[in-house]
């Protein structure tokens, strides 16, 4: 038994490792130098009703884009922002989930240059804002499918001034509320501290 101790370690570890991986990675953000979110106290919403029409594909539903938003809306609320009824807001506010490329839809005109295909792109967002100065940007197809990001928006500049994400943390399209809440309280997790 002890010639084969060391092999059933190696073995629990690698499948300790399988197991790992295969959860939710931690939350991340970037923001653009100079900005200063304790400076933001109003948001609204980028697109308050989607622009084009919505256009679920099989496996996936709208109340994942309702659970959203009602999920983003109640964080900024507790990390102390309060939506904007009238005037301009200090931030807009947008997200996406990352899905997986459907080969005949992989057209780049389909969507805006640096979105890429996404589940707000299927819920009828168009979203048009700059990204240059936000270190480490990428699209959102170059994110892992599931990823929940998490955008606020300069709405003078139309520049993108923060973003935060969870790899893989929507993999379930059809989740319910308060899965949905969970990871979006991951992803805004960084405000609290400001």
């Amino acid at each position: 038994m002890k010639k084969h101790t060391p092999l059933l370690f190696l073995y629990l570890l690698f499948l300790s490792a399988c197991v790992a991986s295969s959860v939710s990675s931690r939350p991340n953000s970037v923001t653009v130098t100079g900005a200063n979110t304790l400076n933001y106290k109003t948001y609204a919403w980028f697109q308050d009703q989607p622009v084009a029409p919505i256009a679920y594909d099989e496996d996936y539903t709208g109340s994942l884009n309702n659970h959203i938003r009602q999920a983003v809306e109640e964080e900024l609320q507790k990390n102390g922002f309060t939506k904007a009824t009238n005037g301009t807001p200090d931030v807009l506010v947008a997200y996406d989930v990352s899905v997986s490329v459907p080969e005949e839809k992989d057209i780049a005109n389909n969507y805006l240059k640096g979105f890429g295909y996404s589940y707000a792109y299927m819920s009828g967002y168009r979203y048009n804002y700059g990204n240059e100065q936000l270190p480490g940007y990428r699209a959102v197809d170059l994110y892992k499918s599931g990823t929940l990001i998490i955008d606020l928006v300069n709405p003078k500049t139309n520049e993108l001034v923060w973003r935060g994400w969870t790899e893989g943390a929507i993999s379930n399209f059809k989740a319910g509320y308060n899965s949905v809440r969970n990871e979006v309280e991951k992803v805004l997790e960084p405000l609290k501290k400001r």
